[in-house]
């Protein structure tokens, strides 16, 4: 008789997928357990059975989302290619992500506002902040060695660059039916390129 299958991960995923339909709807803060399981189509016990709390389901969709992005970074940087163009090839990937994702950019929000007064949630953005920051510096560092950049410090350039592309997703928030974020974010990227590339090159 062959073993029952583990369906722990299939569960978790609906439960996750139903919190984000639930959180979109009715914000983090108003959003309840008793929707969650009725839009997951599960019992009360049956939630609660997979995540004991709402803090439980944020963390956890806080974790696939930094952890999927992060995947992604790191099979980026092993691409053997010039510092902008893998700088701009970023880019493109975070463009391509956070469009998918654009119905859920408000829970995105929420999760930012709530590091101020959940120390969880808080210092889960800030080791998400610093892991990103790992993987942009030895691009950045690439860049500067090979002459390619000037010879500026490559963690401030990192968070210059950070900086820009956060910058351009609040912008884009303001108004998301208006404002092109692939065309905000590209040209804004590539000013801030030109004004760190150096001219001794060649």
């Amino acid at each position: 008789m062959s073993p029952k299958p583990d369906v722990s991960q299939e569960r978790k995923q609906q439960i996750m997928e139903a919190a984000l339909k639930v959180f979109s709807r009715e914000g983090l803060h108003t959003a309840r357990m008793d929707d969650i399981a009725e839009e997951a189509g599960l019992s009360k016990g049956a939630l609660y059975w997979y995540f004991n709390s709402k803090d439980k389901i944020i963390a956890s969709l806080l974790t696939n989302f930094f952890d999927r992005e992060i995947s992604k970074i790191e099979e980026w940087v092993m691409q053997d290619d010039s510092a902008r163009n893998l700088l701009q090839s970023l880019i493109d990937l975070i463009v391509e992500d956070l469009l998918s994702i654009k119905p859920f950019m408000s829970i995105i929000y929420e999760f930012w506002a709530m590091s101020f007064r959940n120390k969880r949630v808080g210092k889960f953005i800030r080791d998400s902040m610093h892991r990103y920051l790992d993987l942009i510096i030895p691009v950045v560092q690439r860049g500067i060695d090979r002459g390619e950049f000037k010879a500026l410090d490559a963690t401030d350039v990192a968070m210059a660059f950070g900086s820009i592309i956060e910058g351009s997703i609040l912008l884009w928030s303001y108004d998301m039916n208006n404002v092109d974020f692939r065309a905000l974010i590209t040209k804004s990227v590539s000013i801030f390129l030109d004004g760190i590339e150096s001219h001794d090159q060649g």
